[in-house]
């Protein structure tokens, strides 16, 4: 795994590398009824901090009835060019001397796709999520308009309620959002106990 700046500008990295010692299309087989995978390696080039917002609505009063989640992936030109520079640097990587005697030759998106339209396209083509979703009950301070709860967790307007999940992040964080969740859930217990957090560690 790598997190890289796309460029000089950005003060914290925005595209997280993810290697695999198989093809992204690696399966289960069992031969000869299923036939195994070509070997091979791979690597994902991640989009962090994107600008595009997706949104949540009602579908119906009926609260048994799903909601409508728009994600809106990709809506803005600097996430397209963000997770184009990403593409290419996972294909230098590839390409670099350490790896040569690992490589062939590059299976996809192949030699001959080198465009911004042609690595647009294999982008649709191939883009996925994998579904960390974050920041749908914001934590705020009452006077801001998009506050769900304030910086203890309380439902604003309504008694003996907390969210404690990634929903009441107010950004994104920069990678996989397990561990601050796991943060969360420990603030939150102590809150709910009314235990005084430990004093900083100095290191």
């Amino acid at each position: 795994m790598a997190f890289l700046k796309s460029a000089a500008g950005p003060a914290l990295p925005d595209i997280q590398l993810l290697f695999n010692a198989a093809p992204m299309t690696a399966a289960p087989y069992f031969s000869p009824f299923v036939r195994p995978y070509a070997d091979s390696f791979g690597c994902r080039a991640v989009l962090l901090r994107p600008e595009s917002r997706g949104h949540i609505e009602l579908a119906s009063p009926d609260p048994h009835v799903p909601v409508r989640i728009s994600q809106n992936f990709l809506a803005t030109d600097k996430d397209w060019a963000t997770l184009r520079t990403g593409l290419r640097l996972a294909r230098e990587i590839g390409q670099q001397r350490a790896l040569a005697s690992f490589v062939e030759r590059e299976i996809v998106p192949g030699p001959d796709c080198r465009s911004d339209a042609e690595i647009d396209a294999h982008i649709r083509a191939t883009a996925i999520t994998v579904h960390h979703p974050l920041g749908t009950c914001k934590m705020a301070r009452a006077s801001d308009p998009d506050a769900v709860v304030d910086p203890e967790l309380r439902v604003l307007g309504v008694d003996a309620l907390r969210v404690v999940d990634a929903s009441v992040m107010p950004d994104l964080v920069g990678g996989n959002i397990n561990a601050p969740v796991i943060m969360i859930a420990e603030k939150a217990a102590d809150l709910i106990r009314g235990r005084t957090p430990p004093a900083p560690v100095n290191v």
